[in-house]
């Protein structure tokens, strides 16, 4: 009987670790799943965004045709007509015929 009890137990404890590490995997692959703000140029002519991360100031030249990805941690970005836009690192900025959207 006491073994019996002991197979249950260590049973108990593996299942238990099991689910652990199942759900550990889980949140660090939603973690790591947070994708950077992305901004597409579908203009044939170079469109520039000016990108405030962390304080400093970037300029980011997108060529026609070009995607890139940004601003993992949230940021501000000036669209091509002025606006002042504040990202969280999920969106999307399409620029076609010199406006920029978020999507």
């Amino acid at each position: 009987m006491p073994c019996e009890m002991q197979q249950r137990r260590w049973e108990h404890r593996y299942c238990t670790m099991w689910k652990s590490l199942v759900a550990a995997v889980a949140l660090v692959a939603a973690i790591g799943s947070v994708h950077a703000a992305s901004a597409v140029n579908k203009d044939a002519e170079t469109r520039t965004l000016v990108v405030t991360e962390g304080g400093s100031k970037t300029d980011l030249a997108l060529a026609g045709g070009e995607t890139v990805e940004f601003c993992q941690n949230g940021c501000f970005v000036t669209l091509p007509n002025g606006d002042l836009e504040a990202l969280t690192g999920s969106e999307t900025v399409e620029i076609s015929g010199g406006v920029a959207r978020i999507k």
